[in-house]
């Protein structure tokens, strides 16, 4: 009776977990580049650290597509990208389940955003400058969020 019991909390608790997934929201002014790599370096490593987060890139201006050096590096480093556009931030992106990060833009007012990450290499000067500084401020926010799960899993 007590191990039925125990299968049964278990089933409850990722259940819970499961249906309180946060999405991501990565913007950056074109949505071609900066948010483009934030978010797919972000899907990875919360997949390999077990989160049940995702994340989307976004724009405050998009571009017809993603750059040309963001496409190339994300080839090279072995992500398939063939449907990444650029698209725009609208407020059905953002719920009380988000995140909004920026990447070295200004969200408008309207927006509550999270966090701001400023000071990212031009992925047109140097694609892995810029990728290793978004994984590392990646790793932070990994960090943090691996923190809060931990601390949620006490609970």
């Amino acid at each position: 009776m007590l191990q039925f019991f125990g299968i049964l909390l278990f089933s409850t608790t990722v259940f819970a977990q499961d249906s309180e997934k946060t999405t991501i929201v990565f913007v950056c002014e074109h949505g071609g580049a900066r948010s483009t790599i934030a978010s797919v370096y972000f899907n990875k490593m919360a997949r390999e650290n077990h989160l049940s987060y995702r994340s989307i890139f976004r724009a405050l201006t998009p571009d017809s597509a993603i750059s040309k050096e963001t496409r190339n590096g994300l080839i090279e480093d072995g992500f398939e990208i063939a449907s990444f556009v650029p698209t725009a931030l609208t407020p059905k992106d953002v719920g009380a389940k988000t995140m909004l990060i920026s990447l070295d833009c200004t969200v408008p007012p309207s927006y509550h955003t999270n966090k701001s990450w400023n000071g990212i290499p031009a992925i047109s000067n140097d694609y892995r400058a810029a990728r290793n500084s978004i994984v590392k401020m990646l790793e932070g926010l990994i960090t943090e969020l691996k923190n809060k799960k931990a601390i949620s899993h006490q609970n």
